[in-house]
């Protein structure tokens, strides 16, 4: 089923001016049709339910569909070809009826039958007359919601009521009550007659087109108990049943309606308040579960069931894109992620708008939504990548390094050190893995480089084995603070070199990673500099903020490369020329893209799998790629990795990640979805055994104080021992003293306004006691976004860097102050990625001020207790009020006040936002 057609209407008013006057015919026919309203309106609320047999008295009910027409009317087949060549001249006649419709004020009693079979001997395929097209939108217990397909109509009647007492018309004219129950979600109507009741728009007459509906299709059920169909990542609702019948995790079979999803046309603007339709199950068998082959380990590998597994992640990924919250970046702002839409639109002052919840993301300032303009919202475009059909596997050159790599992933192959490949009937159990030996890279010495830093033996082995050998993958499985983009960035500049001409991928998990790689290669590159150019779509570049922007950024590097063509230093033709002398930016985009890679033929490409994967124009330029690397590949999908090998089968691949690092999290998966989308990439590498293997268990802890690196070991590298590669400076606080310390402070029975100033004036205590150290050396990290303005209220101005962890993104401070709401945290916990992170943002100590027990309760409490456990041992676990005590220091910093505290709610954390749209 399409669902982007770009053809215009066939027929249009403008087609036959010749044949008759335009405005004299529509005035006929007004008069008209008000003459016959003026006898045959009816209204929704009174109606009765005739008692004559149904074939008897079927003449009775046949309204008369044959309503004066305008000769020209274009035929159409379909509800979406008649939703995509719906004409504007079409809208003013349905419109004009309407006000026909609003001034009459004698009702008229309907005798109409039930209709004693399925709704579908009702659907038509063509409708003529004045008619708007509606969508069932909304089901309510006694009625339907139907919103308006087309902009023109949505403006003046955006939604209508459906009750029982409309009539519904029949292929062949006859009418009948409308069944309520067997309408759906996404069913398209034409409605031909509207009463007003109580200023509320009601269907009163209607056809409801044929529905698309394909049989025995595969769904799985998500966590969110959304069914996912199967080899199309579409997200699907349940027709007429609960829900919560379906169990998350299983596969059906199912028949899916498919409504018609439509996205505008040129000519006839799509209806904003119009949500996007989704698949609907129209019925399931429960006998036909498809159970197996979900989980990554103990199955018996085949080619079917390779592919299987994989369609089934790719609809899980494509099915993100669906029901993953819309995020927008609000100019001046900050982020915030859309949790529920209004189906109503407000016009004030000619001014649009859409009231919606949002929940802010990060550091989020509210002042500044102030905007007299109200223009202050630009979507962040969720991009999916292309899905992945059966027969993928099948159609690859058998023994490329894309195709033995996939087949390793899922448990068919195992690519030994030196290259060669060994038969696997699939995944291994526990005790036949430990019976394999580790495929452990031999470790090479490492050499001078034209570097500034000195390469350890894991790093150099590493970068060797991508720039050097024929493998076709290498697996590094590095820890935290081990320089792994470090790494990586040289791998890339050391390949390139090797060969020129030849191309280089790296992919980071998101733009904050491609822009952190980016720093890295600019701080590192000798002064023979590689053609580099971070890959970044240019709208969401123009979204990002200045200090997310880097010099490498395509936008950057092509208004350098339109400049140098106007200087003509590029050899172009004279089109090429006049088009660089007029260019605008964020105008053909398209178009310089091809001419910028034509030209300037980077090396290096440092992007995301999103922008390089949704851009198919790009690929046709990236015909000599020779090595791509997953940057913190523990944070990349699994199914991003096939589907690169697929698209690069030749190339030689590097990953670089943590085994012990959580594995993202993506909203709604099951965990068969989320084992066979995302995966492990680097812990399934290790434990199975699939992949040569570099290790390192080097850290450069830098000034971070080593018993805080100590403990981080202890909490997650148990098994490994580490090494600090670099020593600590001077420690302006005592020595001995254990580097992390909880403030332990008990809430229990205190209001929430009481608890917040107990939690704050504490917080400003043991700031003021803090007094030797600077004040732009210390940091105060807290989770929520609703700590955020009390946290303001007291620093601002004073140095202290505060905010959730995203304000601490390459950020370190002398001391570090977590102000835990842990009892927030019970149901998530915080995850070996956040807690690692906020322990080594502060250097040489780190408090951590909440209550000791609510660290305990928390899901991931099993670490955090370790972590209590260790603190306790070394005197650590302090009572707060006694360690917040004023010190003789305390009067240098009076200044510091609290001011007016303005309570926050715990349970709010969501905030009313209008949003202005075209």
């Amino acid at each position: 089923m399409s669902t982007d057609l770009q053809t215009k209407p066939s027929v249009t008013m403008a087609d036959s001016d010749e044949e008759y006057d335009k405005d004299l015919v529509l005035a006929d026919f007004l008069k008209q049709s008000a003459e016959n309203e003026k006898n045959e309106l009816k209204t929704l609320l009174p109606y009765k339910i005739g008692n004559a047999g149904i074939g008897a008295n079927r003449k009775i009910y046949n309204d008369n569909l044959n309503r004066p027409t305008i000769p020209t009317d274009p035929q159409f087949k379909g509800a979406l070809e008649h939703v995509t060549k719906y004409t504007m001249e079409q809208s003013r006649r349905f419109l004009a009826m309407v006000e026909v419709w609003k001034r009459t004020e004698e009702l008229i009693t309907n005798i109409l039958p039930r209709y004693p079979g399925p709704i579908d001997d009702l659907m038509v395929d063509t409708v003529t007359g004045h008619y708007g097209l509606y969508q069932i939108t909304q089901k309510l217990n006694d009625s339907l919601t139907a919103s308006a397909f087309h902009k023109s109509l949505g403006q003046s009647i955006g939604r209508m009521r459906i009750e029982i007492g409309s009539t519904i018309f029949a292929p062949d004219g006859s009418s009948y009550l409308t069944p309520l129950q067997q309408l759906l979600p996404g069913d398209t109507i034409a409605v031909m007659e509207v009463a007003f009741v109580d200023g509320m728009a009601c269907a009163t007459k209607f056809c409801i087109f044929k529905r698309t509906v394909i049989e025995n299709q595969t769904i799985h059920i998500a966590s969110n108990r959304k069914p996912v169909v199967f080899g199309s990542g579409q997200v699907g609702i349940v027709a007429g049943e609960d829900p919560n019948i379906l169990i998350p995790g299983t596969t059906y079979r199912a028949d899916i309606f498919h409504p018609v999803e439509w996205h505008g046309h040129p000519d006839s603007y799509r209806n904003p308040c119009l949500p996007m339709t989704q698949p609907v199950v129209l019925k399931y068998d429960l006998s036909k579960k498809e159970n197996g082959f979900h989980m990554n380990r103990n199955f018996r590998h085949t080619p079917d069931v390779l592919e299987y597994l994989v369609a089934l992640g790719s609809s899980a990924i494509t099915a993100r894109g669906k029901w993953i919250l819309e995020i927008y970046i609000t100019r001046g702002a900050g982020e915030t992620a859309i949790t529920y839409t209004m189906n109503n639109k407000k016009t004030v002052n000619c001014i649009s708008s859409i009231p919606m919840t949002a929940k802010p993301l990060g550091n989020f300032n509210f002042e500044n939504l102030k905007d007299p303009q109200k223009r202050w919202v630009v979507q962040i475009m969720q991009r999916v990548p292309p899905i992945l059909p059966l027969g993928f596997f099948e159609k690859m050159e058998d023994g490329t390094n894309g195709k033995r790599i996939i087949k390793a992933l899922y448990g068919g192959l195992v690519i030994g050190v030196d290259g060669e490949d060994q038969e696997r009937p699939g995944f291994l159990r526990r005790g036949e893995i430990e019976a394999v030996p580790i495929p452990e890279c031999v470790q090479v010495t490492p050499r001078s480089m034209a570097y500034p830093i000195a390469l350890d033996a894991p790093q150099s082995t590493y970068i060797y084995r991508l720039v050097r050998g024929s493998h076709p993958i290498t697996v590094g499985n590095f820890p935290i603070l081990s320089g792994k983009t470090t790494t990586v960035a040289i791998a890339a500049l050391e390949a390139a070199k090797a060969r020129p001409g030849t191309q280089h991928l790296v992919f980071a998990p998101d733009e904050m990673g491609a822009q952190s790689l980016v720093s890295r290669m600019e701080s590192i590159q000798s002064s023979v500099r590689m053609k580099t150019v971070r890959l970044i779509d240019p709208d969401d570049w123009r979204a990002l903020p200045p200090n997310k922007r880097t010099p490498l950024d395509f936008p950057v590097l092509l208004e350098e490369f339109v400049q140098e063509v106007v200087d003509g230093k590029h050899n172009t033709t004279e089109f090429i020329f006049e088009m660089a002398k007029k260019y605008n930016e964020g105008t053909d985009d398209i178009f310089w893209l091809c001419n910028y890679f034509t030209h300037v033929r980077p090396q290096i490409i440092i992007s995301t799998f999103q922008t390089i994967f949704s851009n198919v124009t790009i690929f046709q330029f990236l015909d000599k790629v020779e090595t791509i690397q997953l940057d913190n590949a523990d944070q990349i999908p699994q199914i991003d990795l096939v589907q690169t090998c697929i698209q690069f089968p030749s190339a030689r691949y590097g990953l670089i990640g943590d085994a012990v690092k959580d594995r993202p999290s993506f909203h709604g998966m099951s965990v068969p979805q989320a084992n066979l989308a995302i995966g492990w990439l680097i812990k399934k590498s290790v434990s199975q055994k699939m992949f040569p293997i570099v290790t390192s268990n080097n850290i450069y802890g830098g000034s971070i104080n080593p018993k805080i690196l100590e403990l981080i070991g202890n909490l997650y590298y148990k098994d490994r021992h580490l090494e600090n590669k670099q020593a600590i400076g001077p420690n302006p606080l005592s020595h001995s003293q254990f580097p992390v310390k909880i403030l332990d402070h008990q809430f229990q029975g205190k209001p929430e306004a009481a608890k917040q100033a107990i939690q704050l004036d504490l917080l400003v205590k043991l700031v003021k006691k803090l007094a030797p150290i600077p004040m732009n050396q210390i940091g105060v990290l807290c989770f929520f976004y609703r700590q955020v303005g009390i946290l303001h209220k007291a620093f601002e101005n004073s140095g202290v860097t505060y905010g959730q962890p995203e304000a601490f993104r390459g950020i370190q401070k002398e001391v570090l102050i977590i102000l835990g709401e842990f009892s927030s945290l019970k149901d998530t916990g915080l995850s070996m990625n956040l807690t690692t992170f906020i322990l080594t943002r502060g250097r040489r100590m780190v408090y951590i001020l909440g209550s000791a027990q609510d660290m305990a309760n928390m899901k991931s409490g099993v670490k955090w207790r370790t972590l209590m456990q260790v603190v306790t041992e070394n005197g650590g676990v302090i009572d707060a009020e006694h360690e917040c005590a004023p010190s003789e220091y305390s009067s240098r910093i009076d200044d510091l006040d609290i001011g007016e505290l303005e309570v926050i709610p715990d349970s709010d954390v969501e905030e009313w936002i209008t949003v202005t749209v075209d």
